[in-house]
């Protein structure tokens, strides 16, 4: 799939919530409860996928950078669980309350997509996702906050 057509699905998803669920952004809610609205709305769009909110795991351990010396776990995933050939995107999600530093969700994805190929680095820093992505999420659907992350490397 072109990350054209996956970045449209995921646009088309995040304007979904807000035509059909404006009110949780009303009510003040977690993050965790849009992102998990948001999933439903994925899963939909991207059906020959599996879409998972906090999957840790990678293949069958703990999802661990070394890159970033810790575990990680995305808001939500789309990929196929248990193998790495089809990792698609890892996704951060931030309402626009959340004022905690973004350049971690930033170093994350451009962690997560590399295209390491070389198979005597640690399969740690073999994920591969084809596209990072981060959202702010904000209470007007035009502030909306969309970064991109593609082969390690902010894109646009």
């Amino acid at each position: 799939m072109k990350i054209s057509e996956i970045k449209r699905r995921i646009l088309h998803c995040i304007n979904k919530i807000y035509e059909e669920d404006s009110d949780l952004f009303e009510r003040a809610n977690y993050e965790v409860t849009i992102s998990t609205k948001l999933a439903q709305y994925l899963f939909l769009e991207f059906k020959e996928y599996d879409v998972d909110c906090e999957y840790d795991k990678h293949i069958n351990d703990v999802k661990f950078s070394t890159d970033l010396n810790k575990n990680i776990r995305p808001d939500i995933v789309i990929h196929k669980r248990g193998i790495d050939k089809d990792n698609l995107v890892f996704i951060e999600i931030k309402k626009e309350q959340n004022r905690t530093n973004r350049e971690n969700d930033y170093e994350k994805l451009r962690s997560v997509t590399k295209q390491i190929t070389d198979l005597s680095i640690n399969s740690n820093d073999r994920f591969k996702y084809k596209l990072g992505v981060f959202v702010e999420l904000t209470k007007n659907k035009e502030e909306v906050i969309i970064r991109y992350f593609e082969n390690g490397e902010e894109s646009i």
